[in-house]
């Protein structure tokens, strides 16, 4: 995106989190969010007073991308996720934008204070860095209309060519099923740095399926209509997380304030605008 979801607390729960791969390149995009003077409201710790920083992807629909398509506002889920936290502060937003495999060494190197980002918690991800719970969450599994319906359990991919994001936990998971499921049989993975362009891998012919998440999925497949159709294959048992540096003061001020934002329905109100269903946030 079924719930053996990790048992994650409010405030309290500062999970951690995997580094990502190699450094992309970030460029700060500033929107204001509320005045520029350091809110009372605001943690301690911040990379620039009175300024929430966050690294962020524009290219993972509903969660964050640009409104016109390539450059712009940055909307979605996460990206109006980061606004509210900020309002809830009283302090600006920065969307640092960066490649995917650059949004952890961001993070890490003082570039952002977090990654509010479509980043599946995982045991992996709890060794080097803060995260707390935002969102149910899932792989999924999308191929060509025809081919969907036979694809139930993940050992039906065993054989395929599956398109997937590179450097994601989705690649991970499909390793991992080669070497668990496969035996002699194994699926060919086919890595993209974006997940557009695992879209056009299974669309063109050059792949029989792609994996993404449960949330990224549905909306690909209403933006293919007859082209892409989501497979029944795996569960929804994990959950995004927001995450911050290891240790940080703004660790606790982020789970305290996705709490806050969860108890007052803003959350859930941005998941509906994104027609995303409310309880997908019900991490608590």
């Amino acid at each position: 995106m079924k719930k053996s979801l990790l048992v994650i607390g409010a405030a309290a729960a500062t999970i951690t989190l995997l580094a990502g791969c190699s450094a992309g390149s970030a460029a700060p995009e500033a929107s204001g969010s509320a005045g520029g003077d350091a809110s009372s409201n605001a943690p301690e710790g911040l990379v620039n007073p009175g300024q929430l920083s966050a690294c962020i992807d524009p290219e993972y629909a509903p969660l964050e991308y640009y409104a016109n398509g390539s450059d712009g506002e940055i909307i979605g889920f996460d990206a109006d996720g980061i606004r509210a936290l900020a309002d809830h502060w009283g302090v600006e937003t920065n969307m640092v934008v960066t490649s995917f495999d650059g949004l952890m060494p961001g993070l890490q190197s003082g570039t952002c204070d977090m990654i509010f980002g479509g980043l599946y918690i995982t045991e992996e991800r709890l060794a080097v860095a803060d995260a707390s719970p935002v969102m149910n969450a899932g792989s999924a599994i999308l191929a060509k209309p025809e081919l969907a319906p036979e694809l139930t359990e993940p050992a039906d991919l065993c054989g395929l060519t599956v398109a997937v994001q590179a450097a994601s936990s989705n690649e991970l998971e499909l390793q991992s099923i080669n070497e668990t499921e496969c035996g002699d049989d194994p699926m060919t993975i086919q890595s993209y740095p974006k997940t557009a362009e695992t879209v056009l891998a299974v669309v063109n012919g050059l792949a029989d399926a792609l994996t993404e998440t449960n949330v990224a999925a549905a909306y690909m497949e209403t933006q293919n209509e007859g082209r892409l159709a989501v497979a029944d294959v795996f569960p929804t048992d994990t959950v995004f997380g927001v995450f911050t540096q290891k240790g940080s003061p703004v660790s606790a001020a982020v789970a305290e304030g996705l709490r806050a934002l969860h108890d007052d329905g803003t959350l859930a109100s941005i998941a509906e605008e994104y027609n995303l269903d409310a309880d997908i946030v019900d991490v608590y």
